[in-house]
């Protein structure tokens, strides 16, 4: 009886790996012939899977984004919660995320100044997989402030900032190797603790 193969399992799986390896490596010392043998599968199996470094680091960013979206719409639909709680949850749920996938991250950013190195600019992508957060947090502010929950300061301006927070988190995990959260935390809670109304 032929071996059945889950095939999205085996993928994320490919995923994890990857991930580690870039960072260790870097995303231009590495190749597909690396990936495939820290894998345990043939270099034509890795091929099924994904035609290059690049095609990797697209399906990554779309699956992390995607499901972080769909999740984010959950939280945002709890009548149970505040405004601020659905908020403050939603930046917990994407600082814990990130320094927890510290690989994903650190890789992400050698890839990204590596195609700038060849003239490529990925960053369009990542800016496009960031904007249906930034309008999820636009409406949550927004109904925050016609609630009461939140200080009438311009919503767009609110967004801004926390989309800049979060922005800053991120880099110094990638950038400077900062792997404690706790501070970032302590930051987004003191962000909506000045919003409050």
């Amino acid at each position: 009886m032929p071996k059945i193969i889950d095939h999205q399992k085996r993928k994320e799986e490919i995923l994890k790996r990857a991930f580690a390896l870039f960072s260790r490596q870097g995303y231009q010392n590495t190749n597909l012939s690396n990936l495939a043998d820290i894998c345990r599968i043939s270099r034509p199996t890795l091929y099924l899977y994904f035609k290059d470094k690049d095609d990797i680091f697209r399906f990554a960013i779309k699956q992390f984004t995607d499901t972080m979206i769909v999740d984010y719409k959950k939280i945002a639909k709890n009548k149970n919660q505040t405004i601020l709680e659905q908020l403050k949850q939603i930046c917990d749920d994407i600082i814990v995320k990130c320094y927890h996938n510290i690989d994903f991250i650190l890789s992400l950013a050698d890839f990204i100044i590596q195609m700038r190195h060849q003239g490529i600019d990925v960053t369009d992508a990542i800016k496009r997989r960031t904007v249906r957060l930034k309008y999820l947090f636009s409406q949550l502010v927004a109904e925050g402030i016609r609630k009461g929950e939140i200080e009438p300061y311009p919503a767009q301006d609110i967004v801004i900032q926390l989309m800049a927070l979060l922005q800053a988190y991120i880099y110094q995990i990638a950038i400077l190797g900062i792997t404690d959260e706790t501070e970032a935390l302590n930051c987004i809670n003191f962000f909506f603790q000045k919003i409050k109304k």
